[in-house]
């Protein structure tokens, strides 16, 4: 940032369940993550399955999930360089899927 902020970063982890929860939470926090909000959340189909009957049929055709977790992280660049880093050594089949997004203007911290 320009104002002699460090660039921040606003990342999303999807951490699906039955996947390596507490391998993703370590790897936060090994990063040097100490805040963090996580969501429970349902798949599509889950939705369309429970609550719209009517579209029952074609969540038939989704791929069935049980739903994730969501991890929403607000941090500078270089951590999220450093836990990008550390998620990719997670097994393919354990690995959350994740994004990362550079931040035009935030409040917080010591802001």
């Amino acid at each position: 940032m320009s104002d002699g902020q460090p660039e921040m970063r606003v990342m999303i982890l999807l951490v699906e369940h039955g996947k390596a929860f507490d391998t993703v939470i370590n790897s936060v926090l090994d990063a040097g993550i100490s805040d963090a909000t996580i969501v429970e959340s349902q798949s599509l189909a889950s939705v369309m399955r429970q609550d719209m009957p009517i579209f029952a049929g074609l969540a038939a055709l989704l791929p069935q999930s049980a739903g994730a977790r969501a991890i929403i992280i607000l941090c500078d660049g270089s951590r999220a360089s450093t836990l990008m880093g550390y998620l990719k050594e997670i097994p393919k089949d354990d690995r959350p899927i994740a994004a990362s997004f550079v931040v035009d203007h935030f409040l917080g911290f010591d802001s």
